[in-house]
């Protein structure tokens, strides 16, 4: 039954196999793949160049880019809290229009507001009364 499974058979098919690969492998890496790994071995060693040389200066200048990218894009969020008597331009950013809008605009536009921000629904009663106040103040403005 030994004589049956050729153990010396099977290792020299397997040897003739992976020499078989071997010389399959070596033979398509040709000139072109080769030239394409030295490229992109030289270019991972210029970024690797580049990023010690100026990667601090680029650190050291990023607060001043990015508050020169903000300047270019704008930031649509109103900064600072609300004054102590509302005004034509406070009620006007409160809601989000412009201050000389029309009485339906300013009624579609609080009603909005204030069903995103009720405080039944979870919203803010200071910012529900501010509001509130913003679509008072623009309704009389617009009515004068």
């Amino acid at each position: 039954d030994l004589e049956a499974f050729p153990v010396d058979n099977a290792w020299a098919r397997f040897k003739q196999w992976y020499q078989r690969r071997v010389r399959d492998i070596t033979n398509n890496l040709s000139i072109s793949r080769m030239s394409s790994l030295i490229a992109a071995g030289l270019a991972l060693l210029g970024v690797g160049f580049v990023g010690s040389r100026y990667g601090p200066r680029i650190k050291n200048s990023w607060p001043k880019m990015e508050k020169q990218l903000q300047g270019l894009i704008g930031d649509s969020r109103y900064k600072g809290g609300f004054q102590s008597d509302m005004d034509k331009y406070e009620a006007g950013k409160i809601l989000g229009i412009s201050s000389n809008s029309s009485q339906k605009r300013i009624k579609d536009v609080h009603k909005k507001l204030m069903f995103q921000n009720h405080p039944d629904r979870g919203g803010s009663p200071y910012l529900a009364t501010k509001i509130n106040e913003a679509k008072d103040y623009l309704e009389k403005q617009a009515n004068q």
